[in-house]
C-alpha cells in the first residue's frame, strides 16, 4: 500500500533522484521507495556480517562452505 507523505531533500538530490527515476521508467516516488529499500538491506547484510564474525571458527567454515556451494549452483544454472 502507498501513502502520500512530503520529504524534505538536499537541493541537489531531487534532479538526481528525477533522473535516475527516468532512465529506470519509474515515477520518483517509486524510485526512492526501491532506494530506501535497497539501503535498508545494505544495514540487514552488514548486521548479518558482523554477527557472522563472532561465531566459532567451525561455524564460519561451515557457512564459507555453505556460501561456495551456493555459488557453485549459481554458476551452473
Amino acid at each position: 500500500m502507498r501513502k502520500k507523505t512530503s520529504l524534505t531533500l538536499d537541493e541537489d538530490s531531487i534532479p538526481l533522484a528525477r533522473s535516475r527515476a527516468e532512465a529506470e521508467g519509474l515515477d520518483v516516488g517509486r524510485w526512492l521507495d526501491r532506494a530506501i529499500r535497497n539501503e535498508a538491506a545494505r544495514g540487514d547484510v552488514d548486521v548479518i556480517a558482523e554477527w557472522e564474525a563472532t561465531l566459532p571458527p567451525d561455524d564460519q567454515a561451515v557457512l564459507a562452505a555453505l556460501d561456495a556451494a551456493d555459488r557453485h549452483d549459481l554458476d551452473a544454472g
